[in-house]
């Protein structure tokens, strides 16, 4: 079988290199094709998996309250405290959409935080949304200044601006509640992190029409922060062991012989790899055969009987961090696997946020893949979407 790389797809393009379905060199603020063709360049927002804090304790200091509880880039995660004047209360954005006027009538307090945060607006933030010389005495000054009237516009400023620190900054913006888990939060964190996987399962990611193979990048946010968050809680969990969430840890998986012709695709899999193992030697072999013997695994247990999220949850935790960075690179062995990855999904589509994963993704994989790859995934996709999947995906 004679394997090729497919052609890399922009996640990440202009508007209107996408709506006009060209090559976009992703250059900030203004692509060179929107600057050759004198036409306005826009990119979309990112989806950001992040949350913030409503209510903190009683009784924390301001240094508590302060940047000190941003998280970096290395938790994946974060909590974007934003000052009001009151400094127990963190307000989210939506909730500020609803509340701006009575929040505006509130007596300014003079909070050093909230002056770091705006003076990180008029110096760097503000690019991100500015995209030329016009437009940036507009976001660095016109809009603050606006923002002055209208505090639910202030606040996404200071948490636009915080964010900005916490995955640009140094190690002192760690989530500092993340950074000391102890014997006395222990069995709260581990409870915590669980859920909030889940709950980045169910994140209500916005479907892209003009690129509708996004689905791949935005399954891959959610395994990345899955395995950050599940990081935090590994050590510590010998602990557990001890405690009445004991039981919690303790997984007796059902392993059940797979369907006749599932042994056939695994080992079309390891072929695969070892045919491009002969061809390149820098090709990760080693990487992608511990990814295969997970998903493997996995399998069986699913066959087994096995419908608990936790399915989804031990192949991310056990993968290789180099699988992640292929998998970002959109290496056809890393997607070969994630379709299959996307076969235990669809074993717990009638989960709560698990079914719409499995079908985008998996024809998602499928497009990127060219003629020579997708015999590897045919499988998979056959178990997903059934036996008919090719007239499926034309429709």
């Amino acid at each position: 079988m004679v394997l090729r790389r497919p052609h890399r797809k922009s996640r990440h393009s202009c508007l209107d290199c996408k709506r006009r379905r060209v090559k976009c060199d992703e250059a900030r603020p203004d692509c060179f094709k929107c600057v050759k063709r004198h036409v306005k360049c826009e990119y979309d927002p990112s989806i950001s998996l992040i949350w913030t804090i409503k209510e903190l304790p009683r009784g924390l200091s301001d240094q508590d309250f302060g940047i000190s509880n941003l998280s970096g880039s290395t938790c994946s995660m974060g909590s974007v405290p934003v000052s009001t004047g009151n400094p127990t209360t963190t307000p989210g954005s939506l909730s500020l959409l609803n509340n701006g006027a009575n929040s505006s009538s509130r007596a300014s307090v003079l909070n050093l935080h909230d002056l770091k945060l705006m003076m990180q607006w008029c110096n760097t933030t503000y690019h991100t949304l500015s995209h030329s010389e016009r437009t940036d005495i507009v976001w660095r000054n016109n809009v603050p200044e606006e923002a002055l009237s209208h505090s639910f516009l202030m606040h996404e400023i200071l948490a636009l601006s915080a964010l900005h620190l916490a995955r640009t900054g140094t190690g002192r913006y760690q989530c500092s509640i993340l950074g000391d888990i102890n014997e006395s939060n222990i069995k709260a964190m581990f409870a915590f992190t669980n859920i909030i996987v889940v709950y980045t399962f169910g994140f209500p990611a916005t479907p892209d029409v003009l690129d509708p193979l996004a689905s791949v990048g935005s399954l891959y946010q959610v395994l990345d922060l899955t395995r950050s968050i599940l990081k935090v809680v590994r050590s510590p969990s010998n602990y557990l062991k001890q405690t009445n969430f004991a039981a919690m840890l303790q997984v007796e998986p059902i392993r059940a012989q797979l369907p006749d012709d599932a042994p056939a695709t695994i080992n079309q899999l390891y072929e695969a790899n070892e045919v491009c193992s002969t061809r390149n030697r820098s090709y990760e072999t080693g990487v992608y055969t511990i990814a295969i013997g997970n998903i493997t695994e996995m399998l069986s247990w699913v066959y087994g009987g096995m419908t608990a999220s936790m399915v989804a949850r031990c192949w991310v935790i056990r993968l290789p961090a180099r699988f992640m960075e292929l998998l970002r690179e959109r290496e056809p062995m890393a997607l070969g696997i994630l379709a299959h990855y996307c076969v235990l999904l669809h074993a717990l589509r009638h989960r709560l946020c698990f079914g719409e994963w499995c079908i985008s993704v998996a024809k998602a994989v499928w497009a990127i893949l060219d003629d020579q790859w997708r015999p590897v995934v045919d499988w998979a996709m056959r178990a997903i979407l059934g036996t008919n999947y090719i007239e499926k995906m034309t429709k």
